[in-house]
């Protein structure tokens, strides 16, 4: 099979100056989304919702709103290039493109289906990016520029970043529960130790123990107590409030198992191939900085690949999660029954306090473990779900 010679001199260099990442091989959808002011206030109500996050990333996370504004200040000429320089390296692309193609054809009858689509991939890919280039020669159409998509890559990536935190504050708030239910537990054994030393049941090493016991799980419940207020706040954050506030943090949704369903492995993997951002840089630099036009081709084909099992992993993940969600939420309901039991036992003083703070202790972990398990299903829904957009991680571009 012949391979383009993928001559786009210069790309590599207009990337770097461009102090950007591109994105989606062909996207075209506005950088913000329209909001109705109902949708607006329910952003500012001062009570955080796992699925406002894409909206307030938008609205408030410092890092999108200050790219914006930049974009905004001069969207045609972020990269720092001319307008010559913008049309020069558009026009090599084009020349790129059109090599490209008399080659696929003149090879159509020796290419397989799959390599000859993948001629056109990097055709259409070529082409598009080249129109970016002269929309922004042109200062217009600046929602398509590439300095667009290097912002709508930023606001899914502070997106993930801040799902990814709040699923992790959750996980906190459950174990800083757990940690300060047995503290409470061992603050009881400890006076009951007391108690029982003065009545001669105890000795001192006894209480010395409970003691100890004592100040392990103070330290613990600090511990737990700190790395919840730190997760928190590295949430808030992110999402427009500022460090100590206390805006209420709604629990993340159970997982929707009907997405599952919904997706289909082979579409989705070609799906991710074309977006993906590293595959995009490759694709659109320079093939003298790859060693070449055949290790250029040669890296392309490995990065697709890369792909093509990175997907598979996660789409594996994602069953997996999924029957550990449902073991998990068997054993969730038993920890509710069990806890039902030692109320009623506890009301009618057929349990002692101990104990009963003891089943507490076990209802906590049952539902810290449903909790987490579901935590887990959703992270691997969303990883699955993000890579195909382009956010899958295959290692920085090879040269």
């Amino acid at each position: 099979m012949k391979i383009g010679k993928w001559k786009a001199a210069g790309i590599a260099l207009f990337l770097a100056a461009a102090g950007c990442m591109p994105a989606y091989a062909a996207q075209s959808d506005p950088i913000l989304t329209e909001y109705d002011e109902a949708t607006l206030e329910k952003f500012r109500d001062n009570t955080l919702e796992y699925g406002e996050i894409p909206g307030l990333v938008e609205q408030y996370n410092t890092e999108f709103r200050n790219q914006l504004e930049s974009f905004y200040s001069n969207p045609g000429s972020s990269t720092g290039l001319t307008r010559e320089q913008l049309l020069e390296l558009a026009s090599e692309l084009r020349a790129e493109a059109e090599e490209l193609d008399q080659e696929a054809e003149a090879s159509k009858d020796d290419l397989t289906k799959e390599e000859y689509e993948e001629y056109q991939v990097n055709i259409r890919s070529l082409k598009s990016y080249a129109r970016d280039l002269e929309n922004d020669a042109a200062g217009k159409n600046a929602a398509g520029s590439s300095a667009a998509r290097s912002l709508r890559i930023l606001k899914d990536q502070q997106t993930m970043a801040a799902q990814e935190k709040m699923r992790t504050y959750e996980t906190l708030k459950d174990q800083n529960a757990a940690a300060q239910k047995k503290l409470e537990m061992a603050e009881l054994t400890y006076e009951s130790a007391k108690k029982k030393r003065e009545l001669g049941t105890y000795s001192d090493e006894n209480v010395l123990d409970a003691e100890k016991a004592l100040n392990q799980a103070r330290a613990e419940a600090k511990a737990a107590a700190d790395a919840l207020e730190t997760g928190k706040n590295d949430l808030i954050m992110m999402l427009g409030w500022s460090y100590g506030s206390d805006p209420e943090i709604l629990s993340v949704p159970e997982p929707d198992l009907t997405r599952i369903s919904s997706y289909d492995l082979p579409a989705d993997q070609a799906k991710a191939i074309e977006n993906n951002t590293t595959l995009f840089t490759t694709r659109m630099t320079d093939s003298s900085s790859q060693g070449g036009a055949n290790a250029k081709a040669r890296t392309i084909k490995e990065q697709e690949e890369q792909v093509m099992m990175g997907m598979e992993l996660l789409y594996q993940e994602v069953l997996q999660k999924q029957k550990a969600y449902e073991a998990a939420e068997a054993g969730w309901q038993k920890a509710q029954e069990d806890k039902k039991a030692a109320d009623l036992q506890y009301s009618l003083g057929m349990l002692s306090r101990e104990n009963y703070l003891a089943a507490e202790a076990a209802w906590l972990d049952g539902e810290a473990a449903w909790t987490a398990a579901g935590l887990d299903l959703t992270a691997a829904m969303e990883n699955y779900e993000w890579a195909i957009k382009g956010l899958l991680d295959i290692g920085s571009q090879q040269s």
